[in-house]
């Protein structure tokens, strides 16, 4: 299945049982290959015209490399595929190793702890997958050993960031050398945004520290009174940080998935099972420490350096700088319910009414919403589930007992008059406090295991108002109910009823995050994987299906919302738009201010449109013989 369908796996499966963020270029090529040469047929470019790559004559020697390394105190690393070790043409291959490497590739924990790898490697050209003995990736890919294993698209270099000397002076160096630069730190980005072709990645993983702080103050910003906060470095992944603020019986919003890196997350909105109660992960930030792409090290809140504040509040990750720490709002540990509702069509000819059911739960879900649940839930069918179902695990903070009871009672009113059509159930537990019943429901995820497309919308509480019509629609996009047998997934619908309502009451005025979150009553994923090694014409029309038959859909129903950046369809039209509304002009201002060379570029990323990712991965200038919206046509894709 597909890779972002197994991100909530583990809650699915939890609730199966009744308990408690430019597409993939899929170019192969022939013959074995040295992991440290690229894949790709380059194309003649003028170098003054396009970033340096290591075919150019521009390219660092060994020497110059030496060098920098000497200047971070030896903190560069040269970049191996971790499954190069897999690959009898390899010199480093040790079958031992590969053995540890295939046992660990679908551990999102595991790709962070590498300096490169990443939790997708799609967006790498899967250029060097572990493989069996037979030559076969544990992917499926009968012809991975044939293919051989080369870089692709990882960073050619990585910084082992230490400290802010570490993460400017990587800056600095590779903005004299006109290096494509990417930042990692857990490497769990749907969209592929922490690798590049030719790149110099700035790794902030072992950036550490997490510390509880009773009265915050932003520096010279005035406030009514001082904060309860938690500074977090960079480093640290969501489940790190509640862990250590729950020794205090205190919280601070997160993602669900326990191996997000906080500041990625953040950076790009930031939604999770605390998000509608105490505000989206960029609702909370109150103060960062930044270096910008000209090197300069930067505090920066609502009242010192504003602008770089409001563009990292929502504007995006690997943008606008990196961001070595952050301090963000922390709140007393609230009661907290888990309500684990599940429900299943009774034979794989009910179809009409599963939808029609859809319908009517989405048009209840504003009174849910309202009553304080607040989570995800999936709209599933075979061969996940064996007929058309819908799983949903919502959280409800200090409510008295019988609060989940009344807010169900209708939809289960319109079950129990329907006995012959649906089974369900639901359950609930409660703790005195969240963190436990966090921990316990979400886990480490299932990663790396193949392709996948998805389409993102956000979607108004009057968008989804008339059952009938939402009926229609999820029926047109979502799963069938027959088990598919070919090499594409059935598709699967996934929704997240997580956005804040309320504007932050710390300094509303300064934040980028897309105003459409404000009207949302659900995010909506649309997803339809693929199985690796097949022809890249097939994925390709994956992608095509994605933007214009499932979640164009989704955009006429809501027009006016837009879609969430973290989680985006790698084609979505008018993008700019899509995730970040009115704000996307000065954004794109601050962009140009703070980085004029472009020396950070990612895909569908806020000033993306001055340069174009080429066919064969080279950044070049937008208006250099290609397109300029800053993105691969479904024509380059492959």
């Amino acid at each position: 299945m597909g890779n972002i369908w197994v991100r909530w796996l583990p809650l699915l499966l939890l609730i199966s049982r009744g308990a408690a963020t430019e597409a993939p270029k899929m170019k192969y090529l022939d013959g074995l290959v040295s992991y440290l040469s690229s894949t790709s047929a380059l194309v003649a470019a003028k170098e003054n015209n396009c970033k340096c790559t290591p075919d150019g004559s521009c390219w660092p020697s060994t020497a110059e490399w030496s060098s920098f390394n000497e200047t971070i105190s030896g903190h560069l690393i040269r970049s191996i595929p971790p499954a190069s070790v897999c690959y009898p043409s390899q010199p480093n291959y040790n079958e031992e190793q590969c053995a540890i490497v295939r046992s660990q590739w679908f551990n999102s924990t595991w790709h962070a702890q590498d300096p490169i790898s990443v939790d997708y490697p799609i967006w790498t050209n899967n250029s060097c997958n572990p493989i069996d003995a037979n030559g076969t990736s544990i992917t499926g890919d009968t012809n991975a050993g044939k293919k051989g294993c080369s870089i692709g698209n990882y960073p050619v270099y990585a910084v082992n960031a230490k400290n802010a000397g570490d993460v400017s002076t990587a800056f600095r160096w590779a903005a004299k050398k006109n290096i494509r630069v990417v930042v990692k730190s857990t490497g769990h980005s749907y969209p592929g945004r922490s690798v590049g072709y030719g790149s110099l990645s700035i790794w902030t993983h072992n950036l550490r520290g997490l510390d509880y702080i009773e009265w915050f103050k932003p520096r010279n910003c005035p406030i009514e009174k001082p904060l309860r906060a938690a500074r977090i470095a960079a480093g640290h992944t969501g489940f790190e940080a509640q862990a250590e603020l729950a020794k205090r019986n205190m919280v601070v919003v997160t993602g669900a998935n326990p191996d997000v890196g906080v500041v990625g997350w953040l950076t790009g909105g930031g939604h999770g099972t605390l998000s509608t109660s105490y505000g989206m992960g960029a609702d909370n930030l109150l103060e960062a420490t930044i270096v910008t792409p000209d090197g300069k090290l930067l505090v920066t809140n609502p009242c010192k350096n504003p602008d770089v504040f409001f563009a990292i509040r929502g504007g995006g990750g690997g943008t606008f700088g990196v961001v070595l720490e952050i301090v963000v709002k922390a709140f007393p540990s609230p009661q907290t319910s888990l309500n684990v509702f599940k429900l299943a069509s009774l034979s794989p000819t009910i179809t009409t009414e599963f939808w029609d059911l859809m319908g009517f739960i989405h048009a209840e879900m504003p009174k849910l919403k309202e009553g304080g649940m607040q989570g995800y839930y999936y709209m599933v069918g075979p061969p996940t589930t064996p007929t058309l179902s819908f799983f949903w695990g919502f959280f409800l903070y200090n409510k008295s007992n019988g609060t989940v009871e009344r807010l169900m009672a209708p939809i289960e009113d319109y079950l129990k008059i329907r006995p012959t059509l649906f089974a369900y159930q639901s359950n609930i537990t409660q703790s005195p406090s969240y963190f436990p019943l966090y921990a316990g429901t979400f886990t480490n995820e299932q990663v790396a295991n193949g392709g996948s497309a998805f389409g993102s919308r956000l979607l108004s509480p009057e968008s989804l108002s008339d059952p009938n019509v939402t009926a229609r629609v999820f029926e047109q996009i979502g799963p069938s109910s027959l088990k598919k047998n070919g090499v594409f997934d059935n598709p699967g619908v996934l929704g997240h009823m997580i956005a804040s309502p309320k504007e932050p009451s710390y300094y509303p005025e300064v934040i980028s995050m897309n105003p459409g979150w404000r009207d949302t009553l659900t995010h909506l994923l649309v997803v339809e994987g693929w199985r690796d090694g097949i022809a890249p014409e097939l994925i390709r029309s994956v992608y095509q299906d994605i933007t214009y038959n499932k979640t164009e859909p989704l955009r006429k129903l809501s027009p006016d919302t837009g879609a969430y950046f973290n989680e985006c369809d790698s084609y979505e039209p008018q993008w700019q738009k899509a995730f970040w509304g009115k704000h996307y002009a000065r954004l794109r201002k601050i962009k140009q201010k703070y980085d004029p060379k472009n020396l950070l570029w990612c895909r569908r990323c806020v000033g993306s449109e001055a340069l174009v990712e080429r066919e064969d991965g080279r950044l070049c200038k937008a208006n250099y013989g290609t397109k300029r919206d800053g993105t691969a046509s479904f024509e380059e894709m492959v």
